[in-house]
């Protein structure tokens, strides 16, 4: 009997594990899609700048500072957006980050190996 016990909770743990993993794969997805949404609307609003002041230019008129500073800004606010969901990402799957060489590495690792600044 207990040789059945060891095996059911062997398979309950097996099972739970896969279950966590399989939420968390599922969390992981829906954030690069929301990723891949804002990378969308920072090209959208690439676009939209660029057009703007290729048609001042063209009109020989003056492109308004404030016009394109509330647009960069925008984008702006969207990157910053995809950095904390990339950060929340490596969070669920338990990789460190060096934001001054952009690199990602294990969660054992303490160290950034290409400049040694201390990993959070």
């Amino acid at each position: 009997m207990a040789f059945i016990d060891k095996i059911s909770k062997s398979m309950s743990k097996t099972t739970q594990s896969i279950s966590k993993l399989s939420s968390q794969m599922m969390e992981v997805s829906k954030l690069n899609m929301s990723i891949r949404k804002r990378e969308e609307e920072i090209e959208e609003k690439l676009l939209e700048l660029g057009h703007y002041v290729y048609s001042r230019f063209r009109k020989m008129n003056m492109v308004s500072r404030s016009e394109v500073v509330e647009l960069i800004h925008n984008i702006e606010a969207m990157e910053n957006e995809i950095e904390s969901i990339e950060k929340l990402i490596r969070s669920i799957k338990n990789i460190n980050y060096c934001s001054s060489c952009r690199e990602e590495f294990e969660d054992d690792v303490r160290f950034c190996p290409l400049c040694g600044k201390m990993l959070k």
